[in-house]
C-alpha cells in the first residue's frame, strides 16, 4: 500500500490558510487526478499534524477503511466553506449539495473554520 500513499500520488505540497490569514495546514496535498481523487487518503496510515489533503471535483467524502479520524471542510468554487464536519466518524459519510472540492484534515484542525470562510492554497 506504500505506492498509494497520497503525498506520492500527488505533486509537492502547498500552505492552506483560511480568508483572514491564519495557517490551517503547512503542507496541503492536491489531489487532482483521478488516480488521486479515488485513493485519497486509503493508503495513507495518519496524516501528520500538519498535513491536509484538497480533493478536486468532490462534493463526498466515506471514512470506510481509513486508519485515522478525519476533519472535512466542504467548499464551492471559489473556495467558500460551504460546511465543516468535524471529526467525521469512522465508518461514515458526507456529502454537501454545490460543493466543488473537499479538504480532509486530521480531526480537530478544522474547529477555527466557519461556514462562509474561504480556504486557499498558498
Amino acid at each position: 500500500m506504500g505506492r498509494l500513499r497520497i503525498d506520492r500520488l500527488t505533486g509537492p505540497p502547498a500552505g492552506l490558510r483560511s480568508g483572514d490569514g491564519r495557517l490551517v495546514s503547512a503542507r496541503c496535498h492536491t489531489a487532482r487526478t483521478w488516480r488521486a481523487r479515488l485513493v485519497g487518503l486509503l493508503g495513507t496510515p495518519a496524516l501528520g499534524d500538519d498535513e491536509a489533503l484538497w480533493i478536486e471535483r468532490c462534493g463526498a467524502v466515506h471514512t470506510i477503511g481509513l486508519r485515522a479520524a478525519i476533519g472535512c471542510a466542504f467548499l464551492d468554487d471559489a473556495g467558500r466553506v460551504l460546511r465543516v464536519v468535524d471529526p467525521l466518524p469512522s465508518g461514515r459519510a458526507a456529502a454537501v449539495r454545490g460543493a466543488r472540492s473537499v479538504v480532509e484534515c486530521p480531526a480537530g484542525t478544522l474547529a477555527g473554520v466557519r461556514p462562509g470562510d474561504h480556504l486557499h492554497r498558498v
